[in-house]
């Protein structure tokens, strides 16, 4: 077997700061010894000129004379002298080099330690965040610079996660009030049957169908809440006709709108998109079932497919994107315009007593929600009045 040897960068265990000071250093050190070596060369190279040639200025006219002979005749120490001079001059530039780097080093600690001084105290004020003071945002500094800007986007993170947790305490407190309901009934009614002495086979009857039906309401309930927690996990890859899609959910559904006599009615065309085809069926399998369940007898419930332009969501993507419309239109009766968001949150009834005699537990438009966001859309009501709504899910194409 291969072993895996990870090489660890030890500059990672360092501060920024010490990051900083070190690459800064080492950057200093190499301009100052290429530096020191070219200023050095020439100098050196200056001085050995000396040794070959001597050039003498005439006192009364100003072109220099030269003499090719060799300079020692003239001056016999004029080599030790040039010597000790190139020695003295790389000593000092040694020195020279070693003061620049150690005060480079010395001054960009700490200038970085100031300038990083800003990024220390949001770090500070960061790790004193908690989950109960989500809702107080950060103090943008006055400066335009990286880090306001940093500070602005934390900011708005704040934000996002207070609400996220904000909508999951009510979705939570909402789904013990609904699976605590059904069990307040059951035992309610087993208390009262258990003082009668002698129950009579309809209160037997009775009280056994009570269980069943709050049961049943109690399985349905955990079904769909099981059903959102998992949609995140969801591979959604396929690609899906929107047609095909819809035609099967009328086949399943064909038995609930005869019921009712309602009468299922689906548009030519068609429109391909790319998800989950499990999600997607369940969201539209949601819309046209609520569209069944509030429709009036003998209504009608029309499935419309075609593509269009939509902004989506504003804030990620402010022009309008490419999009497939699932339009399912009904013939019940409306929605008023204060629940037509409202419809779209969990556990929200228009009219509770009617929702739960229908079995519903006011998740389904909840679901349909979540499964569009998943892919990148959104659901919401179009048009809506006393002759019946029309709800779309928008999907990226």
């Amino acid at each position: 077997m291969k072993e895996n040897h990870t090489i660890k960068n030890p500059l990672k265990k360092r501060s920024l700061q010490w990051r900083l000071t070190l690459l800064i250093t080492l950057l200093v050190t190499v301009t100052c010894i290429l530096m020191y070596f070219f200023i050095s060369n020439s100098a050196v190279t200056g001085m050995e000129n000396l040794e070959s040639y001597i050039v003498q200025i005439n006192e009364t006219d100003s072109t220099p004379i030269t003499f090719n002979l060799d300079p020692s005749i003239l001056f016999p120490d004029l080599s030790n002298q040039v010597q000790a001079t190139k020695d003295l001059f790389r000593i000092r530039s040694m020195i020279a080099t070693g003061i620049i780097i150690l005060l480079s080093s010395i001054g960009t600690y700490f200038i970085s330690r100031r300038a990083l001084t800003p990024l220390h105290d949001l770090s500070t004020k960061i790790g004193k965040i908690q989950a109960q003071n989500l809702s107080e945002s950060l103090e943008i500094p006055d400066s335009n610079d990286e880090i306001s800007q940093l500070t602005a986007s934390f900011n708005k993170m704040l934000s996002r996660l207070d609400d996220a947790f904000t909508a999951q305490k009510q979705f939570s407190a909402s789904a013990a009030h609904e699976l605590r309901t059904p069990l307040a009934v059951m035992q309610t009614n087993l208390e009262v049957f258990a003082r009668k002495k002698t129950p009579s086979t309809e209160e037997y009857q009775e009280i056994f169908s009570l269980i069943q039906e709050q049961t049943g309401r109690l399985s349905h309930l955990a079904e769909i809440l099981r059903d959102m927690t998992g949609i995140q996990t969801v591979e959604r890859s396929e690609t899906i006709s929107l047609a095909e899609l819809t035609e099967e959910v009328f086949c399943d559904l064909a038995s609930v709108a005869e019921q009712k006599q309602i009468e299922l009615i689906q548009r030519d065309g068609d429109c391909t998109v790319i998800g989950s085809y499990l999600l997607l069926y369940r969201a539209v399998y949601n819309l046209v079932e609520n569209a069944i369940k509030y429709n009036h007898p003998s209504g009608k419930v029309t499935v419309t497919l075609h593509s269009g332009k939509v902004i989506l969501d504003a804030s990620s993507q402010p022009h309008p994107a490419d999009c497939a419309f699932i339009e399912i239109s009904d013939t019940g009766i409306g929605i008023s315009p204060e629940y037509q968001e409202k419809i779209f949150a969990p556990f929200f009834r228009v009219d509770k007593s009617r929702s739960r005699a229908m079995g519903g537990a006011g998740l389904g438009l909840a679901l349909v929600t979540e499964i569009a966001r998943q892919h990148g859309g959104q659901v919401k009501v179009l048009e809506s009045n006393e002759k019946g709504s029309t709800i779309a899910l928008m999907l990226p194409l």
